[in-house]
This record gives structure tokens, sequence and C-alpha cells, in this order.
């Protein structure tokens, strides 16, 4: 299930404690740094993945930082079930309890930013539905949200 920090924080809350979410595949991305802090609802819920940008992860940790690397591995130790974290064209991140997967996208001619974290975040979902291993599921979401920002539509 895809949620946006479009819904309330009460909304969210309700959804991170009701037993009928409890065992859902929860996908979460704040739609807006400024509604990162939202997502504070679901941390601790045992399935949900956040989705965010450099800037949300240091909305929702109250915190700065320098890499996706520390931004994911902070998101984690702070109650996320599963943190996917880009910056840009820098390293993107992956991160649970166990494990911790960087990558860096493709570079390319930027012509468009606008709908790169849902494209990302959408081939992320694809990718894991067709049974993908994490760091090919992360390489896959990386190649299509440039080939987007890049102007070409991904596959």
């Amino acid at each position: 299930m895809a949620l946006d920090g479009n819904l309330t924080t009460e909304l969210l809350a309700q959804i991170a404690r009701s037993p009928l979410f409890a065992r859902a595949d929860l996908r979460v991305a704040p739609a807006s740094p400024g509604k990162a802090e939202r997502l504070l609802a679901l941390m601790g819920h045992p399935t949900a993945t956040l989705y965010v940008n450099l800037e949300e992860a240091g909305l929702l940790c109250h915190a700065a930082f320098e890499s996706s690397d520390a931004a994911a591995r902070a998101l984690v130790a702070r109650g996320a079930h599963r943190a996917l974290v880009t910056d840009g064209g820098r390293a993107a991140t992956v991160a649970t309890a166990h494990d911790v997967f960087t990558q860096t996208p493709p570079e390319v001619l930027v012509t468009r930013v606008t709908g790169a974290g849902d494209t990302f975040m959408a081939a992320h979902i694809a990718s894991e539905a067709e049974g993908m291993a994490p760091e090919a599921a992360l390489a896959r979401a990386l190649t299509a949200a440039a080939t987007y920002v890049s102007g070409d539509n991904p596959l």
C-alpha cells in the first residue's frame, strides 16, 4: 500500500496502530519536505518503508546529514523498519536493521526534477514486486529516476 504525507498525522497514526495494517506492506513518502514530520507516526511500524530525500530524513531525525547512508541508518535507529534515502544525483541508500546498500545513480543531463521521487518509488516497488534482490531493485529505481530526469521515459 502506497501512502503519502498528504494524509493527516492523525490518520497516519491510526494506520500505524491498526491491526488491519500490522502486516501490510506500507510504502510511504512525505510528498514534500514540509510534510515529512507527519511520517514520525509510522516509526516503529513493523513493515513500513520510508522513501525520503536527504532533507526529509534530516527533518525526521532533527539532524543534518552529509550522506544518504548516514541518514538511512539514523532513520532505522530511530525506529523505521526500512528507509530509502535519495540525494539527487548523489548516492542513495536503502537500510534495514540488518542490511545497508548504497549506490550512485547514472550521471545524466537533468532536464526536469518534479516527479523524480515518484518515479524512483514506483520503480523500486515494481522491482520488488517482481522479486528482485534489494541491490538490483535499488539499481533499477535509480536508473528509472535518472532516465526520467534526463527527459526520457523510464521503462
